[in-house]
């Protein structure tokens, strides 16, 4: 019990630390491009697609060994159990998700994740159900897990790394996200 009050407690602060990385990294971007004091509001359809990414399939499988840029690293840093080529294809998206979803729009995330371990399945439950998400187990290895939130810079992406982390912790396989409005 004290070994998976660690494990949550080590997720939330993860969580919190890529957040405050991500959400300065942006700013510090924003200021190198932005020229005029133009704000853009982009308008989102209750009827779009939700959105799936099948690039974040494979947190455990490194595909790329060029050299590292030194935020993946510091993001990587944080969540130890995700390869840099995940952290760096979902950082890639932050700004496109910022776009979609602008800031205090409230979202549904989905994630999806495979386990080999019935063990392994339900301990990962029992964290995410202790950090305030929604559980739906799609068969005996997969589980799908949600959670309703207000948007901010970075946050989705923050989640993402959030969730996948204690999937691979746990040796299970992160299967994507979707996000609906």
């Amino acid at each position: 019990m004290f070994h998976k009050s660690i494990l949550s407690a080590l997720v939330i602060a993860a969580g919190v630390g890529v957040y405050a990385v991500v959400k300065t990294l942006t700013e510090e971007n924003k200021k190198k491009t932005d020229t005029e004091d133009e704000v853009n509001f982009i308008k989102i359809n209750e009827d779009d697609t939700p959105e799936e990414t099948s690039e974040a399939a494979e947190v455990n499988e490194e595909t790329e060994t060029a050299e590292v840029p030194e935020e993946i690293k510091e993001i990587c840093g944080i969540y130890p159990y995700l390869k840099a080529d995940f952290v760096q294809k979902v950082f890639e998206r932050n700004e496109d998700l910022n776009q979609k979803y602008p800031e205090d729009t409230l979202i549904t995330i989905y994630h999806k994740a495979e386990f080999e371990s019935a063990e392994a399945l339900k301990e990962y439950e029992e964290i995410l159900q202790k950090n305030g998400y929604q559980i739906n187990v799609l068969d005996e290895k997969t589980v799908e897990v949600f959670k309703k939130m207000f948007t901010e810079n970075g946050r989705i992406i923050s989640d993402i790394y959030n969730v996948a982390n204690q999937a691979a912790c746990l040796n299970g396989k992160y299967k994507g996200f979707k996000v609906t409005v």
